[in-house]
């Protein structure tokens, strides 16, 4: 990421393997106003859009990556 101030997040891993689609279970802080985070907590469902968006976002990466 260019701008590093852009995405101020923590993710703490508390289990990873290298190998294979293991699940990969993280903490990710977020600083959102309250105002956020009450309209994030209404919408149903929002923890599982928001882990399929990410991994929208990491598909997306990784087919803009060159690969060698």
């Amino acid at each position: 990421m260019s701008n590093r101030k852009a995405f101020e997040g923590i993710r703490e891993a508390t289990q990873f393997k290298a190998a294979g689609d293991e699940p990969l279970n993280a903490k990710i802080e977020l600083r959102l106003t309250q105002t956020m985070k009450t309209e994030l907590k209404a919408i149903p469902g929002w923890q599982n859009k928001a882990r399929s968006a990410l991994l929208e976002l990491i598909k997306n990466h990784s087919q803009d990556e060159p690969s060698d």
